[in-house]
């Protein structure tokens, strides 16, 4: 069990599977609620040579183990799938034993976006229960074919993924927690249709030396955030924001 100690609003030892729990959230104009999650640096980067191991550790993990079990479906970009080497999904026996209780299935859906399925059919993310993959219909049709037989394939936009198109098809199934793992060109993509509900960061104690931030677009609108609570734990800090227009949650 990692020990976590939440600093704000008010200081108190916290049970992280508590703490990032799914307390009852608004669902935005019938929307699911995205949560973007993510590992930074001091000075912003967001990976150490194309991967983010090295600025995680034991506490991160169990806060991203943490929003994975309360999640009904993880959105990841397919670039970062490849970098990180995803696989099938698997929670910790506390997170998968509280999902049941909850009604949910086992484990979250793990969903995909790629402009240009450029996937190998054969990678490790294939070799488990079938992932969802997002492609536009300008994706290559052999690549579209060869996918469809490892995965549930569907459109969500015309020349690029388009984010709306995604929450929307998550929501219509009654996935209504969405947690996004990036890349920072996908949180872009989901900063730009402004459906970011909440913010995840943690901040780990190393410089990395530059390179790619959380979001990698050019100007979006200012959006006014709540900071909803600040926990340490190993040296890192993790900070949840919220909308200004769900505060309450």
């Amino acid at each position: 069990m990692v020990a976590m100690q939440q600093v704000w609003p008010d200081f108190a030892a916290v049970d992280h599977l508590e703490v990032y729990g799914p307390p009852p959230r608004p669902l935005p104009g019938g929307r699911a609620w995205v949560t973007m999650c993510m590992v930074t640096s001091v000075d912003g980067a967001v990976s150490v040579q194309g991967r983010s191991g090295a600025l995680g550790g034991p506490a991160d993990w169990a806060v991203l183990s943490a929003l994975r079990g309360r999640a009904d479906a993880i959105v990841v970009g397919a670039g970062t799938a490849r970098a990180e080497d995803y696989g099938p999904l698997t929670l910790a026996a506390p997170a998968r034993e509280r999902r049941l209780a909850r009604g949910q299935a086992p484990e979250p859906l793990l969903a995909v976006v790629s402009a240009s399925g450029a996937l190998d059919p054969t990678a490790r993310l294939f070799s488990g229960p079938r992932p969802r993959l997002y492609l536009p219909e300008s994706a290559p049709p052999q690549r579209r074919a060869a996918l469809e037989a490892v995965a549930d394939v569907r459109t969500a936009g015309v020349a690029t993924v388009e984010a709306e198109a995604v929450t929307a098809d998550l929501a219509a199934e009654g996935r209504t927690l969405v947690l996004l793992e990036g890349g920072p060109r996908l949180n872009a993509c989901f900063a730009a249709a402004d459906l970011i509900d909440e913010f995840c960061i943690t901040r780990s104690p190393l410089l990395a030396g530059g390179g790619p931030g959380l979001i990698d677009a050019g100007p979006l609108a200012t959006r006014d955030l709540l900071l909803d609570r600040l926990l340490v734990a190993d040296g890192m800090v993790f900070a949840r924001y919220l909308r200004r227009s769900h505060e309450s949650a």
